[in-house]
């Protein structure tokens, strides 16, 4: 036995080794549901490593040992013999059923079983409302045998309670040789204990089929694989050799005795029958209806701890859409909007990622999960794109995949079905597949107005400062619209300042036709003390939210800004490409003339050296500024702020090569604030071909207001209805 045991351990930590040598990241949730005794584990099924991996991560979550029943097909050779060390049990074993119900007994055992039976490979386990498994080319229900497991073990159990109470020896006597009870003492703690039911659910994040190491380095040992371990090394070993993030969620524990109740179950209790040999368990421990009861409940279970993903969400929808040609812009939309709808269910388990803000799949930037999602299903040829529109094969979608292929090739339709049955979650994505797309975009630019709004409001309340912050309608963000509008502009303002600095420009281009939203840069329009703690990525993240306005309010757009608001545009234009039909820079910061700018990060350093010292005397947090407009702009220049525009600026110079869209760069010749010479630089930077320099006399840096400034909005209006055409 301690041989055994020597035996086991080593495997598991070779398997332990083994799971810490790939890259997949195992995260358990819900332990607090594992119940301290014995259980019977029902979880679902859809990759081959379940067999030797899961039982011991239960073993190490409930910390009990495990007699995980694995299909006999598994028990050949080497991998049957790591099986068996592993606490695996044949379906096949004639000693299954005492070897399984004497763990649970004793209660030194827990049991893990597959309920599908089988791999469920196309994640299809709904039909018609009813939990149903394909196999052998027909759809069958799931097997009740963890159901009649935990029901058979509480009966023998309310039966060695029985035979204890009422001094029937020889029954104790039968039931502690068969089930391995080595004292009476120990008989009458096993009569009281009870077996609970956990549902357990595995999700792996992303699934991918490709030519991976692992199937690779199975070719040099075997020239020529089966088709079936060919996919399954193909799905599988992409996942531990590429990474997958793996959820898996413990479920609330059922109680099988609640099922175990009447007068003939009171009879069978209360008789001298032991119910142990063939016969006799076939004529009296018919539970066929309540097993069956058993398992709907914890097929529901299992499949409502699903952890829901990015991939459920944009393969429910894709599936979901009737039309052939879908536009990007649309997708990305309702996906959005119906990742936004499901968080507020309540919803067992969701994927980290759909905590996080979701507003980057409408930003116009590389979004990595949609990305890696399109990447599959045009690898598979369900889909092409092009210029910024899917079209479906649809003769693909309709096609009946092989059961033992379609992870392969149809991962869109796995993902699909595997949420099906979270009926709220697929209410919700068909809820918002049936919105008119005109519908899409309202609620989406509605959204974002309000919360760029309400974060403008929040800070100001925040920040306020009684004789420095200006108004509120300074430092709002405006929004012109025109009804109808094709054309809109993104228009930025510059560094301690406000919207409305380039309220005046937004004003005539509206008058010429132009929808414009007046972005507020975070940090602006408030306090001094507000810039001192922003990031220029919010500066960015901050256009972003105004994007995200104007792109569902018109179908041409370009993008503006002066100063650093210039930065931000060139920067939104270099991530969002073709996004834009042209962008505008009117005196941007690539280099400054206050020698002190270019001091503010040593300066930064400075203070934080003093800070970690706790000393406030020596440190230079704000410096004086004296603005053209003093209505508008900041008093006092945080050093902090200065430091954020020179790392930002950098960024900027470093990716103008990136740069294609058609440029108008605006420079005043004789700027006391920006080097003129920024302007050419950019210039010359500028990746493409399709730019302009215009250099204008001005001894003034905000050229944008007062005088000449008219000058300036006719050159900029002049160059955008060029590039919109």
């Amino acid at each position: 036995m301690k041989t055994s045991g020597f035996v086991k351990g080593v495997t598991k930590l070779a398997l332990q080794a083994l799971i810490r040598a790939t890259k997949a990241d195992i995260r358990t949730h819900g332990e607090e549901n594992l119940p301290a005794g014995p259980a019977v584990y029902v979880v679902n099924h859809f990759t081959r490593m379940e067999t030797f991996f899961l039982p011991y991560i239960i073993e190490k979550a409930a910390g009990m040992d495990l007699l995980a029943l694995a299909h006999f097909s598994f028990f050949t050779g080497g991998f049957g013999t790591f099986l068996e060390k592993l606490g695996a049990i044949s379906t096949r074993d004639p000693e299954r059923d005492r070897k399984m119900i004497g763990g649970l007994l004793r209660g030194d055992r827990s049991c893990m079983i597959f309920p599908e039976g089988q791999m469920v490979k196309d994640k299809k386990l709904v039909e018609r409302g009813k939990f149903m498994i394909y196999n052998a080319g027909i759809r069958r229900p799931p097997h009740t045998g963890a159901g009649l497991l935990a029901l058979r073990a509480e009966f023998y159990r309310d039966k060695l309670r029985n035979f204890l109470e009422t001094g029937y020896a020889e029954g104790v006597k039968e039931y502690m040789e068969y089930f391995g009870i080595t004292t009476r003492e120990k008989a009458v703690e096993c009569a009281q204990m009870e077996s609970l039911i956990v549902p357990v659910n595995i999700t792996y994040y992303p699934i991918r089929a490709r030519n991976n190491i692992v199937n690779r380095l199975a070719h040099l040992f075997v020239e020529k694989l089966p088709d079936r371990i060919e996919e399954e090394l193909e799905v599988e070993g992409t996942m531990l050799s590429e990474g997958v993030d793996i959820d898996i969620n413990f479920g609330v524990p059922i109680a099988p005795r609640a099922y175990l109740s009447g007068r003939r179950y009171d009879r069978r209790v209360h008789d001298r029958g032991l119910y142990l040999a063939g016969e006799e368990m076939k004529r009296g421990l018919r539970f066929g209806r309540e097993a069956i009861a058993l398992m709907q409940r914890y097929m529901e279970s299992i499949y409502g701890l699903t952890t829901v993903n990015h991939d459920h969400v944009f393969a429910y929808l894709l599936e979901g859409y009737r039309k052939k040609r879908i536009s990007v812009q649309d997708f990305k939309n309702r996906a959005f909007l119906a990742i936004d709808g499901i968080r507020e269910l309540p919803m067992q388990s969701s994927h980290t990622s759909l905590g996080l803000k979701q507003r980057y799949l409408l930003t116009g930037d590389p979004h990595g999960r949609f990305d890696s999602f399109m990447d599959v299903a045009k690898s598979d040829g369900l889909v092409v794109e092009e210029r910024g529109v899917i079209y479906k094969n649809r003769e693909r979608f309709s096609k009946p995949h092989e059961f033992h292929d379609i992870r392969r090739d149809n991962v869109v339709e796995v993902l699909k079905n595997e949420i099906e049955p979270l009926r709220e979650v697929a209410s919700a994505l068909d809820s918002v597949m049936r919105l008119p797309s005109c519908m899409v975009r309202r609620r989406i630019r509605a959204k974002f107005l309000e919360l760029d709004r309400n974060i403008f409001e929040s800070d100001y309340e925040k920040y306020y400062l009684d004789g420095e912050s200006k108004p509120r309608n300074i430092g709002r963000p405006f929004f012109l619209k025109r009804f109808f509008g094709r054309k809109g502009l993104l228009l930025i303002h510059g560094y301690m300042a406000a919207p409305e600095e380039v309220r005046a420009l937004g004003e005539y281009l509206y008058r010429a036709g132009y929808t414009v939203y007046g972005v507020r840069l975070r940090g602006h329009g408030t306090a001094p003390e507000d810039l001192a703690s922003r990031k220029w990525e919010e500066w960015y993240e901050s256009a972003n939210r105004g994007y995200i306005v104007l792109k569902n309010s018109v179908k041409k757009m370009a993008v503006a800004g002066f100063s650093t608001g210039a930065g931000v545009a060139l920067f939104q234009a270099i991530n969002k490409g073709e996004a834009f039909r042209g962008v505008v820079s009117i005196n941007a910061p690539l280099k400054v003339n206050n020698i002190g700018s270019r001091l503010a990060s040593t300066v930064v350093l400075w203070n934080t050296f003093l800070s970690k010292l706790h000393l406030a005397r020596g440190k230079m947090e704000y410096v004086k500024n004296d603005p053209e407009n003093r209505h508008i702009n900041y008093f006092r220049n945080p050093i902090t702020g200065v430091a954020q525009l020179e790392k930002f600026m950098d960024v900027v110079e470093k990716h103008l090569k990136n740069l294609h869209v058609p440029a108008l760069i605006v420079q005043g010749s004789k700027d006391p604030v920006v080097n003129p010479v920024s302007g050419i630089e950019i210039f010359d930077l500028i990746g493409g071909t399709e730019k302009e320099l215009c250099r204008l006399y001005a001894e003034r840096h905000g050229i944008v207001n007062g005088e000449g400034s008219l000058r300036v909005f006719r050159r900029v209006e002049r160059f955008l209805d060029e590039v919109m055409g």
